[in-house]
């Protein structure tokens, strides 16, 4: 799912994911055994390449909650490569996939982008854990370094007319807007407007801005994850366990 030369600079194996499709946590990166050579050497390989180069200069430090981020971008680049990962995520996990579909010569051939989608960026700050063992102890701050594609849920009016994709790393948190009926854009950017609106902080990305100016929001890294980490909290305590039983 994600570029091998992101996974060789983060450290394979030292990652635990979950999988919808089998219901367990594992250490392993999802792999697609399904594209051809030829896309995946020539064509792909360009996008693999440019998110690379932006964890080098971007993703691979770990923001505090006072940071500002001039980020600049290559908009084209920048959303073929996460919907290639948030694409072959879906399809591996299944997840709802269709309207992902329509978009996969874009993400193969670029050539303009496609109507019904958008690109929202968010800057997230460190998360403070207690310590329950020593309730006196100050907060432990836990800076945001994991990475992630995962499917979201928008709870507003318009809502359900896009789906919604989440690829995070790091500090960089990319939300992909994605209409479920691209003849429909008038639900489309209604929902757009209503995403932006209840997260403050975020910043829509746009065809042919040189950059865009980030600034931490109050949102961290750990909060979203936790209703998974509490829903599937004995499937990661095995894979934990078995990890330790190894060492």
């Amino acid at each position: 799912m994600w570029p091998k030369c992101f996974l060789e600079k983060v450290g394979r194996g030292r990652h635990a994911h979950y999988s919808p499709k089998s219901g367990k946590v594992h250490g392993a990166d999802y792999l697609v055994k399904d594209v051809c050579a030829t896309c995946n050497s020539n064509k792909l390989s360009v996008l693999d390449t440019y998110f690379c180069n932006l964890y080098d200069e971007y993703f691979r430090f770990p923001r505090d909650s006072d940071s500002v981020v001039e980020f600049r971008y290559d908009f084209d680049l920048l959303l073929r490569a996460l919907l290639k990962i948030a694409y072959n995520t879906a399809r591996s996990a299944g997840t709802e996939v269709q309207p992902l579909v329509r978009l996969a010569k874009y993400v193969l051939d670029g050539g303009g982008t496609p109507e019904g989608v958008a690109l929202v960026a968010e800057l997230v700050s460190p998360s403070y854990l207690l310590d329950r063992a020593h309730p006196n102890s100050p907060p432990k701050k836990v800076l945001p370094t994991m990475y992630r594609s995962a499917r979201g849920k928008l709870l507003t009016p318009h809502g359900g007319g896009v789906v919604v994709r989440i690829v995070a790393i790091g500090s960089f948190f990319f939300h992909l807007l994605i209409a479920r009926d691209p003849e429909n854009l008038e639900a489309f950017f209604a929902a757009v407007d209503e995403f932006v609106s209840k997260l403050d902080g975020t910043v829509r990305l746009t065809l042919g801005a040189e950059f865009s100016v980030l600034r931490s929001t109050r949102r961290d890294s750990l909060s979203s994850m936790m209703p998974l980490l509490a829903a599937k909290r004995g499937q990661y305590q095995r894979f934990f366990d078995g990890q330790r039983s190894k060492k």
